[in-house]
């Protein structure tokens, strides 16, 4: 029996190796139709999602009693995880507001669904690349599908300004991917949206080869002409993301622009003092920190107006005025996100209320008809929700859902493993490899537009960010500083 368990186990290790590949060449895809009709849902249902429940079945029992080794950075995570189920428990021992009978049983359900579905992206990640060669494998796997992802992104778009719509069988291959419709005009790549498709491009893609561009990384072994096949496709990703339009996508992505720069203007006040022979470089650094500022702003309008031109969302941008009521409210909704707005400040008011550990993961939507602020009921979308839809409404925020349903308790937990995941990638980047050091800033960037991603995206069961934080997790574990650095 030991000598039969002995022949399968590389078959099994084959098999499950293939199955991981698999998950991270499915990233594209974030509403896969055939996993949505087995979640009963229509929007989240990542493609991902099958293989990594097949890993968790195939290969995460049999890993777990062979005493395998997970990075540290898991223990964290885990009590976040933990906390954010017990919320779902602890909000049947309060009064739950009626919604229009909507299931409780079934909301405390896909709360634990999608938190489980995100703690099995980040365990599985964390171990299934468990060297420096299959993490290197793994990168190529994201190289690939990102191409495939600017391909049929660029091609929508291409068509789409040609001929002013899409093809049926355009249409049809996009039905195959995702349980949504083609957007005019914007690219939308394999995702259930443009915006979603901005954000697994900033939140994966897009960090990894920035930081393979930043430390001269390939996981290739070959070059067009000088350039890495990270470098190429770094500038078409960049184009994709801008004709997403975006706009929190464009924005989280110009926040790593604005990080780099911060870091090149440190240099460059450094090394203009020490050319000035400067005996004052605080001075000098403050004078360049200055100029640099006035930059910035001069570019941050300059890209404002250009939007303003070409997206019809964004042609009052620059009317704003105090003397209305409500004048950010009013702006907001100017700019076509005044419901966004809304969504936010409901779940802080839910979270004022609730501030220790919140009304549960997947509760707050029955909290929303009494804690949505006067102004919502102006505005056509939140009536039609709520009059017309039989769903719970959503906060659409990561951090607002965090405060609501967790509390300031699982707010805190879930910050304190971001915080881990950073000081890991600071380490990394420190590191001497180049494997390492990509990782490590692939991280970095990663959590800088985090920030401002998160502003639009409240779902625990998209794979991207575990993804990226579980890479840098299994990379502090897994790449030894022995082992040989590899160049593209």
């Amino acid at each position: 029996m030991k000598h039969r368990l002995q022949k399968l186990e590389p078959i099994w290790q084959k098999s499950v190796w293939y199955l991981w590949l698999c998950l991270v060449a499915a990233l594209p895809i974030t509403s896969f139709p055939i996993f949505a009709r087995l979640l009963h849902t229509s929007s989240v249902a990542p493609a991902s999602g099958i293989f990594v429940i097949a890993l968790a079945v195939l290969w995460l029992p049999i890993y777990i009693l062979k005493n395998g080794r997970f990075p540290f950075q898991l223990k964290p995570a885990l009590l976040f995880f933990l906390f954010a189920l017990l919320t779902i428990g602890l909000s049947f021992l309060r009064y739950i507001p009626d919604y229009k009978n909507a299931s409780m049983v079934k909301a405390a359900l896909e709360g634990v669904a999608t938190l489980g579905l995100g703690a099995l992206f980040y365990i599985v990640t964390t171990g299934m690349p468990n060297s420096a060669d299959k993490i290197k494998q793994t990168l190529k796997v994201v190289n690939w599908g990102g191409l495939v992802i600017i391909i049929w992104s660029l091609i929508q778009v291409a068509v789409s300004f040609i001929h002013k719509d899409f093809t049926d069988g355009m249409r049809a291959f996009q039905h195959l991917f995702s349980t949504t419709v083609l957007f005019d005009g914007r690219a939308t790549g394999f995702a259930s949206e443009p915006s979603w498709l901005a954000h697994q491009l900033n939140l994966v893609y897009l960090m990894y080869w920035m930081a393979a561009t930043k430390n001269r990384f390939s996981a290739h072994g070959f070059r067009i002409w000088k350039f890495t096949f990270e470098n190429l496709l770094l500038a078409a990703g960049f184009v994709v993301l801008f004709v997403t339009l975006s706009r929190g996508g464009l924005v989280a992505f110009t926040l790593v622009l604005a990080f780099l720069f911060v870091l090149a203007n440190i240099q460059f006040a450094k090394w203009l003092g020490r050319k000035l022979k400067a005996r004052n470089q605080v001075l000098v650094g403050i004078v360049t920190g200055l100029v640099m500022v006035i930059l910035y702003i001069g570019i941050l309008l300059g890209g404002l107006l250009v939007l303003s031109k070409i997206d019809p969302r964004m042609e009052k941008v620059f009317e704003f005025s105090s003397k209305v009521d409500n004048p950010i409210l009013k702006f907001a909704d100017n700019l076509q996100f005044g419901e966004r707005v809304i969504y936010w400040q409901t779940g802080w008011n839910i979270f004022n209320d609730h501030p220790l550990a919140g009304v549960g993961v997947g509760f707050s939507g029955y909290y929303f008809p009494q804690y949505l602020p006067d102004y919502a009921w102006q505005l056509p979308e939140v009536n039609k929700l709520t009059g017309w839809s039989s769903g719970l409404l959503n906060i659409k925020n990561l951090w607002t859902r965090l405060l609501a349903e967790t509390g300031i308790i699982g707010f805190s937990l879930f910050v304190v493993f971001l915080v881990v995941i950073a000081f890991t990638a600071r380490d990394l980047s420190k590191r001497k490899d180049q494997l390492s050091q990509t990782i490590g800033w692939m991280g970095i960037f990663m959590l800088i537009t985090f920030i401002l991603e998160e502003f639009s995206v409240d779902s625990f069961a998209l794979p991207y960010y575990w993804f990226t934080l579980g890479l840098v997790a299994a990379a502090s574990r897994w790449v030894k500083t022995s082992d040989m650095e590899i160049n593209g």
